[in-house]
């Protein structure tokens, strides 16, 4: 049974959950506190899985309790529940909060939320990895980009394009301003996936103080070099995937989304780089000497894979389930049915997977007469798109030597 604990300054707000969330009894055990101080009483005695909190609260506010709870209990899934969004509070939340819920809430998103925390966990039976992966509340990103960004943002002359420019092409940054860009304090009618519109809502001096209050370039960048790891290519691989997910005939019209996705889809790769950077060495040096791809050294390893951990990340952090689901399966896409074919085109999973299967083959260095790697054979067979397979990767080829 999952154990949540709300806090909130207001008595009438408390009692209020309490008669909204009566349903909920036989599958939470909730906990309620009038301030932060109580909060962390309580969980001295108790174990919790999820915080939920108000952001103004006298005394200890939602944001510095979450960084407390972040620092003593680094596994609890956090989530702001607020009605006022103060930039500053918020800011301060960004780095340590999972999810931002805005008041009233609709208790359907309120529940999804809350859930969340654990649809994933059985592509992590290590609880040390867990343990991190909830801990995090930036993912790295590299030097140059914050470099870059900073100076762009001091130039009276540069423009949001410009601006968006620089964060399109970085992978953690992009992923932490759609998480902030799809949070209830913006109360968008839709979710956002592409980072252009995404900075025309957070604005640019709201950006700038997110990328210096999340220290990026010196808490997030992996501290030990990582043989036959570069963040370099692992930037070059998701811009490519994503330039090639952009082209693949798909379901429906979302061209960002899965552009987004696709763009994110290795992300695990940096959260274990950073974080557990020895055994993800270690991961690295199997891949190479065995000649297998890295997720299957990774499970050697730490028991699940980098698909696997970005996907966790980012199902606490709210990105849409379409997209964590894709993310996770990408190396092992679910299987298809037997009367698949493109149709109105690829589902999301069908995407991504293919997408990274050919920008690795871009890089790959091999004739393009060589059968291709990192794909799985039958499930583009059940897809009915295995003929498709030898012109869309012509055409990749083509679109990386142009852009390079």
């Amino acid at each position: 049974m999952k154990k949540v604990l709300f806090v909130d300054d207001e008595p009438q707000l408390l009692d209020g959950l309490r008669r909204l969330l009566r349903p909920h009894r036989k599958d939470w055990y909730m906990r309620f506190a009038a301030s932060g101080e109580a909060a962390l009483a309580v969980m001295e005695h108790a174990d919790i899985d999820v915080v939920v909190t108000d952001m103004r609260m006298p005394g200890m506010d939602g944001a510095s309790l979450l960084t407390r709870v972040h620092q003593r209990y680094p596994n609890v899934m956090r989530i702001v529940l607020s009605g006022h969004f103060d930039v500053e509070a918020g800011l301060r939340a960004v780095p340590v909060a999972h999810q931002f819920l805005m008041k009233p809430c609709d208790p359907g998103k309120l529940k999804a939320a809350i859930e969340c925390s654990s649809q994933l966990n059985n592509f992590l039976p290590d609880e040390d990895t867990r343990r991190v992966i909830s801990a995090i509340g930036s993912l790295p990103s590299p030097p140059s980009t914050c470099f870059r960004l900073i100076q762009a943002m001091n130039d009276p002359d540069s423009s949001l394009s410009t601006i968006g420019d620089i964060v399109d092409g970085d992978v953690a940054l992009s992923a932490k301003v759609l998480q902030l860009v799809n949070s209830a304090f913006f109360s968008l009618p839709h979710t956002v996936t592409d980072v252009a519109p995404a900075l025309a809502v957070i604005g640019i001096d709201v950006l700038k103080q997110l990328v210096l209050s999340t220290a990026i370039l010196r808490q997030f960048h992996p501290r030990r070099p990582i043989q036959s790891f570069s963040v370099d290519e692992f930037e070059l691989h998701a811009r490519t995937s994503a330039q090639i997910a952009s082209q693949l005939p798909a379901e429906g019209d979302a061209v960002s989304l899965r552009v987004m996705t696709a763009l994110l889809h290795d992300v695990g790769k940096l959260v274990l780089a950073t974080y557990l950077s020895r055994k993800f060495d270690q991961a690295c040096r199997i891949s190479r000497s065995e000649k297998c791809p890295l997720y299957l050294a990774e499970r050697e390893v730490f028991g699940t894979s980098h698909a696997e951990v970005g996907a966790h990340l980012l199902n606490l952090w709210g990105l849409p389930h379409a997209a964590v689901d894709a993310i996770a399966a990408h190396h092992r896409p679910a299987p298809a049915p037997a009367t698949a074919g493109i149709g109105d085109g690829l589902d999301l999973m069908a995407v991504v997977h293919i997408s990274s299967a050919l920008a690795h083959d871009c890089f790959a260095h091999t004739d393009i007469t060589t059968p291709l790697s990192h794909v799985d054979n039958d499930y583009l067979c059940r897809l009915g798109v295995a003929r498709q397979m030898e012109s869309w990767r012509a055409a990749a080829r083509h679109a990386a030597r142009v852009s390079q």
